[in-house]
């Protein structure tokens, strides 16, 4: 089918949906009739929607040095600098005001409020840097990654928070400046049951299940194999929660307040998390409350702790269909779509991850509100936040609800504009953007990277193949796969690695034989010589491990919940693992 200018297909470009596109082995795609006419339609009301707020100015503002036009005369305007209201100039003009913000303001999303003649109103200025924030402090530094879920101790075999704190504290001993780690958001575990962090009940609130047990109700301790019992995990620590709840004294209650006066948000989720109990009473919402609590307080330990290494957390691009996100403003996704993929080498069919997408000029309308507080919350605990399939900042693939994934189609959303609030917001908090770039990715998004000096991806695992290897350029972190990969003892097998194995023995003066181990340490050589920010190793490499953690596209029991074989403490104290961690070192 030729993608040609039908009324339908006009209409669906000027909404920002892309009729067709080039895959991976550059051949065009023209999107199904069938799906433009169902996307065409919920994109139409979005725009009706948003435009049907009466605004006295954009919602967002993201030239600082220019004043901001309001419609109407202006009586009074303040704006927010770090929690505090700071008088606004007004200019009264004929047709409109203006209101010149102060030239000082720091970086960050600042809101403007006013009334005016016409009522009240608020714009978001957003003073962002030249470029993507990047922390000087891990410039050719080193790191680790396991998911939290894994670590355990002989003694403490649950997996908790102060694994990871134990462990960041280990790893900063050897020299070793970043843990990085699946995301730690709060997931199903009772019905609907989905434990994928990449598939959170929300991306603002944490997994109660990574508690430390230490402060909670003794509970008996599942008998765990080499997965974790999410299910059962999940079971005992409502049944710790609820219990501590009933015994929190007055002024443990008084601390609980004062938490949820900051974060707001937190009673919301409560409220929602409650309301799916038969039965629940206030001691239900109040336990999800200090669940939140303590995760916060457990979070800032690692964060504050200057003996621990920083973290890097991950940030799903979405979140469960079911999930808080979509109760608290159900109005900024849309309904009877999901997200996912078109087909490529790997996905013949397509992808749908499940997930509602955000309708475009709600998010706009909103001053992209769900960016700036996924960044906020986040950066009280990580230094680092790699953002997931980042080119959700240009284009989504829409799947309506009954197509199949192939029968989808791309929707853009206002790049510039999330870039720059992305840009603004990590500043305020300190925290380094990643952007995962892997894949296949629009000229667009690449360009956007370039221009905002942002991090990229480089996984070596991509490039056996190639000959000659490639440079490895300095604005990425680098590694030798990701998550989603085999791992590399799995890898050397089934891939054909004489070619790499070659050009890197010729590179560095060495015989490099056909066991991952002597591939691994090679290839740890080269990335800590190479010109990347940061390079991440992963542990299950270190050691040889062979079982993914995800298997893409594929829902089995295994996935998600494998620990590591020996205890935390055990594996690390491994000659062969000091060894190679010694070896990223060198840079």
């Amino acid at each position: 089918m030729a993608d040609t200018d039908t009324t339908l297909r006009v209409r669906a470009r000027e909404l920002g949906v892309q009729t067709s596109y080039h895959d991976v082995r550059h051949e065009l795609h023209h999107a199904d009739d069938v799906a433009l006419e169902r996307i065409v339609e919920v994109l139409e009301a979005d725009r009706i929607a948003a435009a049907s707020t009466t605004r006295l100015t954009p919602p967002l503002h993201t030239d600082p040095l220019a004043p901001v036009a309001i419609a109407g005369r202006v009586t009074a305007a303040s704006i927010s600098v770090e929690g505090q209201a700071v008088d606004v100039v007004v200019v009264h003009g004929d047709d409109h005001d203006l209101l010149q913000v102060p030239a000082d303001l720091p970086l960050g999303c600042h809101r403007l409020s006013f009334v005016t003649d016409r009522g009240a109103g608020e714009s978001v200025v957003v003073v962002a840097p030249a470029a993507m924030p990047r922390s000087a402090d891990f410039e050719r530094t080193a790191g680790l990654f396991v998911p939290a879920y894994a670590l355990w101790e002989a003694d403490r075999p649950l997996p908790s928070f102060r694994h990871l704190h134990e462990l960041a504290r280990s790893l900063k001993s050897s020299g070793i400046d970043v843990l990085a780690t699946l995301p730690l958001y709060s997931t199903f575990l009772d019905d609907p049951f989905d434990p994928s962090p990449y598939s959170p009940i929300s991306r603002l609130h944490w997994n109660e299940v990574y508690l430390d047990d230490e402060g909670l109700p003794d509970a008996p301790a599942p008998v765990l194999t080499d997965h974790v019992d999410w299910r059962a995990l999940g079971a005992r620590r409502r049944t710790q929660l609820l219990e501590a709840t009933r015994r929190l004294d007055a002024d443990q209650r008084v601390h609980l307040r004062a938490f949820v006066e900051e974060h707001p948000d937190v009673a919301d989720y409560a409220r929602f998390l409650a309301g799916r109990e038969a039965g629940a009473d206030e001691h239900v919402e109040a336990s999800h409350v200090l669940a939140q609590h303590l995760a916060d307080q457990q979070l800032r330990a690692i964060a504050d702790d200057p003996n621990a290494a920083a973290l890097a957390l991950d940030l799903p691009i979405g979140s469960h269909p079911h999930g808080y996100e979509v109760w608290a403003d159900g109005s900024m996704f849309a309904d009877a779509m999901s997200v996912g993929a078109p087909p490529d080498i790997f996905f013949a069919d397509g992808q749908d991850w499940g997930f509602p997408p955000p309708l475009p000029s709600a998010m706009h309308a909103s001053g992209q509100r769900l960016w700036r507080d996924l960044i906020a919350r986040v950066g009280r605990h990580a230094d680092i936040l790699r953002i997931d399939h980042a080119m959700a900042i240009e284009r989504l693939w829409w799947v309506p609800a009954g197509l199949p994934a192939h029968q989808g189609a791309y929707v853009h959303y206002q790049r510039e504009e999330i870039l720059a609030v992305i840009a603004a917001s990590a500043s305020a908090v300190g925290v380094t953007i990643v952007g995962e770039d892997l894949g296949t990715v629009p000229p667009e998004v690449s360009d956007a990277f370039d221009r905002w000096d942002m991090l990229g991806m480089y996984e070596e695992q991509f490039n056996l193949d190639l000959d000659p290897l490639p440079h490895i350029p300095a604005r990425v972190v680098a590694g030798i796969r990701t998550h989603d990969m085999a791992p590399l003892a799995v890898a050397v097998d089934e891939l054909d690695t004489v070619g790499y194995r070659a050009r890197v023995g010729a590179a560095h003066g060495v015989e490099v034989d056909d066991t991952w181990q002597d591939m691994l340490e090679q290839m740890l050589i080269r990335l800590s010589y190479s010109d990347a920010y940061l390079v991440i190793a992963d542990l299950d490499d270190l050691v040889g491990e062979t079982r993914p953690h995800n298997l893409p596209g594929r829902v089995v029991p295994e996935i998600w919940r494998r620990r590591l074989n020996v205890p935390t403490s055990e594996l690390l104290a491994d000659p062969d693992v000091q060894r190679r961690l010694t070896l990223l070192l060198r840079r």
